[in-house]
């Protein structure tokens, strides 16, 4: 019996040394995860090997002026408890390039953002380094990182690549990566066309992603370039870059006005046809007696106050003496000063030229406008279909307007 006792008595006592052992655990366990964040040290004296309190007393030795012998036993023993943590490795390897160089901490970088795919500076040092060594290809894709990771860094970090798109060497490179439509390609193409210091120096990508294996690019995208090369004054380049992106149907309305029979619906893209919106006004194409082929241009009007000037067509006319002309007729159109046909640089300044104004009754009939285009200043032009409106009141105009076969050939020199 005595022995029984005596056995209960230790089992007892381990079994008590146990649970003040277990509790004592959870305590400093609890109490290690309580600091972690806001006093990782003192978290750290209730457990030394606690793994975030660790990574956030490095974090904090980084930000104050710590020896490097500090920083990287903390970086060691935050290692030791999370092995699979990137933060350590991009610590020890900002370490090992301060005393060796970049080429010796590559391996720990490598390992840092294999284990850390999130950690922005590893992805930016990669990126300067494979940059520095001509492996463009790969530091594309630790720059593609950084902007999935925190695209509201875009305003800052796509004016770099603006910059390296004008490198010859760089071009093939971000085509490929381009091709590969990341999320940021039109926010990017947008601002190169928009922003690139010379158009010249990044044509050629703009050439290899229209014609690369991606499948081109889309008019949405496109359409921010052939705007940069109007500006610059290069409407021969944006038409004949247009031209390369039509089908085969779209060739063949090809013309000094594109489309000018209205059979194809505008695209609003590039020398197409542009359609706006404005209250007090509509315009489609629709079937009429008396077109040319299936459909007309038609505007239909509200009887009310509109400032219109919402169908437009971007030309790319040499200097010279040109024609335009086409088929016209008028329901009831209500207008002091009617509808006119109008010829501008697309630069701006005084019109080329503007056709009779169409107002009243009239049926089916011929009209024509002779212009001339100038030999500076004027590598695109804009052909408008507006009302001349020189106060609001005169903006009033109601009925309807049709436009048939229009075209623009070279005139005689008087």
């Amino acid at each position: 019996m005595r022995l029984q006792s005596r056995q209960r008595i230790v089992a007892a006592a381990v079994i008590t040394c146990i649970a003040v052992l277990l509790a004592w655990r959870v305590l400093t366990l609890g109490l290690a995860d309580h600091w972690q964040s806001s006093d990782p040290e003192r978290a750290l004296r209730w457990r030394e090997d606690h793994p975030v309190a660790l990574l956030n007393a490095l974090d904090a030795a980084l930000r104050q002026p710590a020896d490097a012998k500090t920083i990287k036993a903390l970086a060691l023993s935050a290692l030791q408890a999370s092995p699979l943590n990137g933060r350590p490795y991009r610590v020890l390897a900002q370490l090992r390039e301060a005393e060796d160089g970049i080429e010796a901490a590559l391996p720990l970088y490598n390992a840092a953002v294999h284990r850390g795919p999130r950690d922005r500076f590893t992805h930016a040092r990669l990126f300067d380094y494979g940059l520095q060594t001509g492996d463009v290809a790969k530091a594309l894709g630790h720059f593609d990182f950084l902007l999935r990771l925190r695209p509201q860094t875009a305003s800052t970090l796509l004016p770099v690549l603006v910059t390296l798109a004008a490198e010859p060497a760089v071009q093939p490179a971000l085509a490929a990566k381009l091709s590969d439509s990341p999320p940021w390609r039109a926010q990017f193409l947008r601002l190169l066309a928009q922003t690139a210091s010379d158009s010249g120096a990044v044509e050629p990508l703009w050439q290899l992603l229209r014609t690369g294996a991606g499948g081109g690019l889309p008019q949405a995208e496109l359409q921010p370039w052939l705007d940069r090369l109007l500006r610059d004054g290069q409407g021969d380049r944006a038409y004949l870059v247009w031209v390369s992106q039509l089908g085969q149907r779209e060739l063949t309305e090809l013309g000094n006005v594109y489309n000018g029979d209205f059979e194809l619906a505008p695209s609003g893209f590039g020398f197409d046809w542009r359609f706006g919106r404005v209250p007090g006004a509509r315009i489609d194409r629709m079937p009429v007696t008396g077109a040319s082929g299936n459909l007309a241009l038609r505007v239909a009007f509200d009887d009310r106050r509109v400032p219109f000037a919402h169908v437009q067509q971007v030309l790319a006319l040499p200097p010279g003496m040109w024609r335009l002309q086409g088929r016209a007729r008028a329901d009831a159109l209500r207008s002091e000063r009617g509808l006119v046909w109008q010829v501008n640089c697309h630069a701006g300044g005084a019109p080329l030229g503007r056709s009779e104004p169409l107002r009243g009754q009239r049926s089916w009939h011929a009209f024509a406008l002779a212009f001339e285009v100038p030999a500076q200043g004027c590598s695109a032009q804009v052909l408008r279909l507006l009302l001349p409106a020189r106060i609001p009141a005169e903006r009033r105009i109601g009925g309807q307007a049709w436009y048939d076969g229009l075209a623009i050939s070279r005139a005689p020199t008087p």
